[in-house]
């Protein structure tokens, strides 16, 4: 599985760890938290909560709002600095907790995203958000048992949101239990019928099975996101595994139009080529895997491949022998230079 859960409740995102420093000289909430900028280039909408703030300090959902602000200007240390006001003020609201853990989240502060959660879940144990990103916390971690004890939780209290099924349907993927997975993303779909990523989890699950209906879920998650690589060479993959050769060109071939120096695809036509027996064509586009990327070990593998086809055996060794300097435990690259050279020494 790829290491990214696209559509579970945080936000996420790629980002440097962020020192974060609080004065903690000052019993009283101050109104400029606005460290990150000078006065001239402080964006419109801070400008005017803080306005609202200078004249209303104790006001605990201005400073929850001007968080917001911070947030969505990547002001990460500014809004936490903002959300420890807002606590300080009112410790009571578990939308508070919520917002904090999202923002620890992205700093990669896992103990304090928990303890965040754990309070707004203590505060209202139905707070179907707080249980989401707990039950996802612990997904992350790889805490199984737990991450569904608390998707479960948050289903009993709203069987009608998607994310819940879907999450429900990671755990189990990730568990081994993949017949309730799919029962779980057919939930995340049937409640939200442009659910991108349930169509691409039950597609994948279908077409490890070889299961035809992978085809339709990877065309409604197209029918989503038109030019989708993602759901695109999925697809294309699909449609090679089960020999629909034609077919999978044509796809990979209109994914190359968005996607031109796309190893895998040129890689897969090659490998479609080379298993219609159109050697001389197959043997190009592993040559320009290799020509865009000298480290790419399977274009080695495939080119010597087509050498080999072709009674070209010395070249087709060379190339093996390239795969395995990049890659030295690659098996079939191992077994097809075994059985030249066995079959060389027969000769001599």
């Amino acid at each position: 599985m790829r290491r990214r859960i696209k559509t579970l409740i945080f936000k996420s995102s790629n980002l440097l760890i962020i020192t974060l420093a609080v004065s903690s000289c000052s019993t009283n909430p101050t109104p400029n938290s606005q460290l990150s900028y000078g006065n001239d280039s402080i964006p419109p909408d801070i400008r005017v909560i803080s306005e609202k703030i200078a004249s209303d300090r104790n006001n605990a959902d201005l400073y929850f709002q001007r968080a917001h602000a911070y947030f969505s200007h990547n002001k990460f240390v500014d809004a936490i600095s903002d959300m420890k006001i807002v606590l300080k003020i009112d410790s009571t609201k578990p939308e508070y907790y919520n917002f904090i853990s999202d923002l620890y989240f992205t700093q990669n502060k896992t103990r304090d995203t928990r303890d965040a959660l754990r309070r707004a879940i203590k505060l209202d144990s139905s707070n179907v958000e707080a249980l989401l990103k707990y039950s996802q916390l612990f997904y992350l971690m790889r805490t199984y048992d737990t991450a569904m004890y608390y998707v479960n939780r948050s289903i009993h209290f709203d069987k009608t949101k998607a994310v819940a099924h879907f999450q429900k349907g990671m755990i189990l993927k990730e568990t081994g239990d993949t017949a309730r997975a799919v029962s779980s993303f057919q939930s995340a779909v049937e409640f939200n019928q442009n659910y991108f990523e349930a169509y691409m989890q039950l597609g994948v699950l279908c077409a490890a099975k070889k299961n035809l209906l992978a085809l339709g879920y990877f065309d409604n998650a197209l029918k989503i996101q038109q030019q989708s690589i993602e759901a695109g060479y999925a697809k294309a993959k699909f449609l090679q595994d089960i020999k629909k050769y034609d077919d999978a060109l044509q796809q990979y071939d209109s994914l190359l139009v968005s996607s031109p120096d796309n190893q895998d695809i040129t890689y897969n036509i090659g490998a479609i080529l080379f298993e219609q027996k159109k050697y001389k064509d197959a043997l190009q586009k592993f040559d320009l895997t290799i020509k865009r990327d000298d480290n790419f070990f399977r274009g080695y593998y495939g080119r010597g491949g087509c050498f080999e086809m072709s009674g070209e055996k010395q070249k087709a060794m060379d190339d093996y022998k390239k795969c395995l300097a990049i890659k030295p435990d690659f098996e079939p690259a191992i077994l097809q230079l075994d059985a030249i050279e066995r079959s060389m020494r027969k000769k001599e």
